[in-house]
């Protein structure tokens, strides 16, 4: 299924302005626009492209927020939304599983985030890149 020109700007428009509020660290600002974009999603939801983006935005401004619960519900359902699958997602869902010490979903995301995009994992702080090599040295 297809949006309308209009419901896709306005999507657009919300995430644009959930993303500037992002970057300024107003995380739950941010989180409100992105919920507005959300709702503009006929239902349901989830065979929209612009669902997969929309819902990784709500999971990695709660990861920003410190909710790991809510961000890997978020992260985990963009992944069944079309083009949803992408290295930033499953980055997202590594640290946020790393961060409630569920440790091997973080070693398979962080994994899965290496086979789709190599340079994803280089741009990991130290704490995760050392869990990354620890655990691939167990295997």
């Amino acid at each position: 299924m297809e949006l309308s020109s209009d419901q896709k700007q306005a999507i657009q428009t919300l995430c644009a302005q959930g993303y500037e509020l992002y970057d300024q660290q107003h995380f739950e600002q941010a989180l409100r626009e992105f919920y507005q974009a959300w709702l503009k999603l006929p239902k349901p939801q989830a065979q929209y492209p612009e669902a997969g983006w929309t819902l990784a935005a709500i999971g990695d401004t709660y990861y920003k927020l410190g909710n790991y619960a809510q961000a890997i519900e978020a992260l985990n359902s963009s992944l069944f939304c079309p083009q949803g699958e992408r290295a930033f997602t499953h980055v997202r869902l590594g640290q946020c599983y790393y961060e409630i010490d569920d440790k091997t979903p973080a070693a398979q995301h962080f994994t899965n985030a290496e086979e789709l995009d190599p340079v994803q994992l280089k741009k990991l702080s130290p704490k995760y890149r050392l869990f990354i090599k620890n655990y691939r040295l167990r295997r």
